[in-house]
């Protein structure tokens, strides 16, 4: 995603632990395709690092 770049600023900070919730509209606003935002999906629950998208209701750290 190298046209966004303060996506990948925020990403950068959720690795290093500066953020540890990432809230945003919708999924198709947080990543362009499903396999992105599968990919960041997992690897910012491997930091610890939650997202939640509002108008779907879902958060990656909820157990179901």
């Amino acid at each position: 995603m190298k046209n966004r770049r303060e996506f990948n600023r925020m990403i950068e900070e959720c690795k290093a632990r500066y953020i540890n919730l990432v809230i945003t509209k919708s999924i198709s606003r947080f990543a362009r395709n499903t396999l992105d935002c599968l990919q960041y999906a997992r690897e910012l629950k491997a930091k610890q690092v939650a997202i939640y998208f509002e108008k779907e209701n879902i958060n990656t750290m909820d157990a179901s």
